[in-house]
């Protein structure tokens, strides 16, 4: 097993633990949905990106961030210029404050709540 393992989580799976919290009892877990919450855990904690090839694990800095759009359930950053980034990761020991943060800002977990397509359907 890679020595990364016990240290990162990967953004997807970060982010489908942020919808369980901000989401609780809504089992379908959008796509779009889990791309705004990966959105939102970026401004709270830093990403990383392991190489493929080596499993060196490096940050991805703030601009390239916001230069970017996550994708395909928060399993990718995408960018019109250059090819997109895979293997996205969040400190584990840095996740759970990420999430208490989500949740602390009541606005901010309004507005996913607002813009989720499952929420929205359920709504209507």
């Amino acid at each position: 097993m890679a020595d990364w393992i016990a240290d990162w989580i990967p953004l997807a799976r970060a982010a489908i633990l942020a919808h369980e919290r901000v989401f609780p009892g809504h089992e379908t877990k959008d796509a779009k949905a889990l791309d705004l919450l990966a959105l939102a855990l970026s401004t709270l904690i830093p990403l990383y990106r392991r190489d493929e090839k080596t499993d060196e694990i490096e940050r991805v800095s703030d601009e390239l961030v916001q230069a970017g759009r996550f994708s395909r359930g928060a399993t990718r950053l995408e960018f019109p210029d250059r090819p997109p980034l895979r293997s996205l990761m969040v400190s584990r020991a840095e996740l759970p404050v990420a999430l208490e943060g989500l949740l602390r800002d009541s606005l901010a977990a309004a507005r996913l709540r607002a813009i989720s397509p499952r929420a929205s359907a359920q709504r209507r």
